[in-house]
């Protein structure tokens, strides 16, 4: 793997997205790789999990 490579590998993993609870409101901050790939999502206020759906 060459330098550039692990470059961006490193800096997709550190993005963070925002998103809204669809429980309790709350907004918090995600991975946008767990967002990208539709993982389930903990709500770290309710502790709820849900999932962002994809546009």
């Amino acid at each position: 793997m060459s330098l550039l490579d692990y470059a961006m590998k490193r800096l997709g993993n550190a993005a963070n997205g925002t998103v809204t609870c669809p429980i309790c409101g709350s907004k918090s901050a995600h991975p946008t790789s767990k967002l990208r790939q539709g993982q389930t999502l903990l709500c770290p206020k309710c502790k709820s999990l849900f999932v962002v759906p994809q546009k």
